[in-house]
């Protein structure tokens, strides 16, 4: 995998991913850090079913326009 921040290449499932809960949703896990830079990007390799509150907001709003 490489960073599309810092173009960084490294091995996705040698790291662990975000796992963060924060109040906002989180991604619960869905992430992965980058090793040099520490930005977040989906983990191609796992997908949680779980939605985040924001993802929620952000659709109802597509779907009244």
């Amino acid at each position: 995998m490489q960073c599309t921040l810092c173009g960084y290449k490294f091995d996705e499932t040698k790291v662990e991913d975000c796992g963060c809960s924060c109040a906002f949703g989180g991604c619960n896990g869905n992430n992965v850090r980058c090793p040099n830079c520490g930005h977040d990007m989906p983990n191609p390799n796992k997908r949680n079913d779980s939605v985040s509150l924001l993802t929620k907001l952000k659709k109802s709003f597509k779907q009244e326009n």
